[in-house]
């Protein structure tokens, strides 16, 4: 199956399953010819392939796990999302994408793990495997990030993080994420992405593990100054007009 078949059925299935809402959160994802972009930056500076195990860390409907799965030939998908009725419709959706495409292709839904859980408590998920680690961030809160770096810290066989936001203000990349608890990362590429939908632009930052330095420095300053602070909504432009209504006003970090 190509990529560009794999999103034609997951748009198909989406819409049957009613979209990417749930009871948590805004979805939003990027297109994709962005995701490409990023795993292809993965592969050339990380090794993603097929040895690999990439992690999605607020999944939604697990669209970047599929895409790489099909495009890079990775070898197992582990996607972590908080809201039961996200996981719900990922589920069932590469189930229906998986019998769409029965003869033509790999079966996607055996290597892929969907687990129902907040990052700061996903103990009894099985990541000492994984090598890769993706997630779109934009309005992810402060504790997810720091446990989402604690488990990268932690591990010994990741090669590559990619996280997708607004762009970096006040600090390096570096040093916000060794902030978050990553450890030693190396920023290897960034660019510019674009939202499904909207066109909107986010950027894209690829960091390579630095097996020098993997332990993460203490925070000397709050939470609140290590990086440039902002005001705004975090609301992607996914969102629909009610959405965008009932979503409350709250401060976010740079990264």
């Amino acid at each position: 199956m190509s990529v560009r078949a794999l999103y034609s059925l997951m748009q198909s299935g989406e819409a049957r399953l009613g979209g990417g809402e749930g009871m948590q959160g805004i979805y939003g994802s990027i297109t994709q010819a962005s995701m490409s972009r990023v795993l292809d930056a993965l592969a050339a500076e990380t090794a993603l392939g097929p040895d690999s195990v990439m992690l999605d860390v607020g999944a939604g409907l697990g669209r970047p796990l599929m895409h790489a799965l099909v495009s890079h030939n990775i070898k197992r998908a582990v996607g972590i999302e908080l809201d039961d009725v996200k996981v719900a419709k990922a589920r069932a959706l590469v189930r229906n994408i998986d019998r769409a495409n029965r003869i033509d292709g790999r079966q996607l839904a055996p290597c892929i793990d969907y687990v129902c859980s907040d990052i700061a408590d996903a103990k009894a998920v099985h990541t000492d495997d994984v090598t890769h680690c993706y997630s779109f961030w934009e309005g992810v809160p402060p504790d997810a990030k720091e446990a989402f770096g604690r488990l990268v810290q932690k591990s010994d066989a990741v090669q590559g993080v990619a996280v997708v936001q607004r762009a970096v203000r006040g600090e390096s990349p570096e040093q916000c994420m060794h902030g978050w608890g990553f450890g030693s990362l190396v920023l290897v590429n960034t660019f510019a992405v674009s939202m499904a939908g909207s066109g909107r632009k986010m950027t894209a930052y690829i960091f390579r593990r630095d097996s020098g330095v993997l332990t993460p420095s203490p925070r000397t300053l709050p939470l609140e100054e290590f990086c440039t602070p902002k005001t705004q909504e975090t609301v992607t432009d996914d969102a629909t007009p009610r959405d965008r209504a009932k979503a409350p006003k709250r401060r976010r970090l740079s990264l």
